[in-house]
């Protein structure tokens, strides 16, 4: 099965992530948090560091959890 090859530029960090997944919802979402996030496709660079699609970030909501 041959792997669809996309390009690296479309790939972002967890920390930018978290930052336009707090602007666009108003609240503080933290990086570690991007990690645990399931249906957003990431690459992994090396066995600590993981880029995330852009486009799975813009795309995703995440509810306020009710504490």
């Amino acid at each position: 099965m041959t792997r669809k090859i996309e390009r690296l530029e479309d790939y972002i960090s967890a920390k930018d992530a978290a930052d336009i997944l707090s602007k666009k919802l108003g609240r503080k979402i933290d990086p570690d948090y991007i990690r645990r996030v399931k249906n957003i496709r990431f690459v992994k660079v090396n066995a600590t560091t993981k880029l995330y699609h852009k486009g799975d970030i813009q795309a995703s909501s995440i509810r306020k959890r009710n504490t």
